[in-house]
């Protein structure tokens, strides 16, 4: 590899996870979006998301954390779940060097697939994924609902159990989710998740722990859908926390809900991203 010698790379297994969460924060030091990184999040989104830890790196520029590769597996798929390459060793090739390592390494483990996203305004990451071989599959959107909006006149959402909202939305969601958007992300439901039901046949899992409330799935049981029962339980959780913005990032398949979050009044985001995958047999 074409890089300073200063540059280490070491399994995220062998690292704290604050070595880990200062890493993740350098490594999108001036990204698209703001990114800062808590131990505690790390910690959350490898559990979410099947980080494998033996797999993923955090790179060192001396002994400082500079930037960090997590990788994800499923079964016979894997996942680029973040790769950010901090300002002291970027325009190293050290991007290129680690996805084509990465690549070669989910065929040696026999993967059939590597999936990753990537926010469509950063073109030099996308075109980077492109020239590896990535095609892009499905464009990601987000939708919000303001917190300027009136409370809707609607009986506040009913709480359930988390791990009732992740059984519901295993059953109603529509196949082929995307990696964060699948209900098994969520099988260790527990704090700061919260779930929400109604009638038992509609599902919503929540994160209202920050100033904005983390809409993480929304369904309904496809036996009575088209019967107001979304809509129902999309209101009752705008009256459950009035004058609070409610919102999904950038993960949904277009066109999974956008008529649906036109109807009760969330807008979609600007941002977008792109699924791309990799064909590995």
């Amino acid at each position: 590899m074409d890089l300073d010698s200063a540059v280490t790379r070491r399994p995220l297994s062998a690292c704290s996870l604050e070595e880990g969460a200062a890493a993740f924060t350098e490594g999108f030091s001036g990204y698209v979006v703001p990114v800062n990184v808590t131990p505690q999040a790390l910690a959350l989104r490898i559990q979410r998301e099947d980080v494998d830890p033996a797999i993923s790196e955090v790179f060192f520029d001396d002994e400082r954390p500079a930037g960090i590769l997590l990788v994800a597996r499923r079964g016979e798929r894997s996942r680029i779940s973040a790769l950010g390459i901090g300002p002291t060793i970027r325009a190293k090739g050290l991007g290129r060097s680690v996805m084509g390592e990465a690549i070669e390494a989910a065929r040696q483990r026999g993967d059939r697939q590597l999936v990753l996203e990537v926010i469509d305004s950063n073109v030099r990451a996308r075109d980077l994924y492109l020239s590896l071989g990535f095609a892009i599959t499905r464009k990601l959107v987000g939708f919000g609902r303001s917190r300027r909006l009136a409370t809707p006149d609607a009986a506040p959402a009913a709480e359930c159990d988390p791990g009732m909202a992740v059984e519901m939305l295993s059953k109603f969601s529509d196949a082929n989710p995307t990696w964060q958007t699948d209900p098994v992300s969520f099988r260790h439901a527990g704090s700061p998740l919260k779930g929400f039901a109604l009638d038992g046949r509609a599902a919503a899992l929540v994160d209202d722990s920050g100033r904005d409330v983390r809409l993480y799935g929304l369904a309904v049981d496809p036996a009575y859908r088209r019967q107001g029962l979304g809509r129902s339980l999309a209101d009752g959780l705008a009256a459950r926390y009035p004058g609070r913005k409610l919102y999904i990032i950038e993960n949904v398949p277009q066109g999974v809900l956008d008529r649906f979050m036109r109807r009760i009044g969330w807008r979609k985001s600007a941002l977008t991203q792109s699924e791309m995958v990799l064909g590995l047999r």
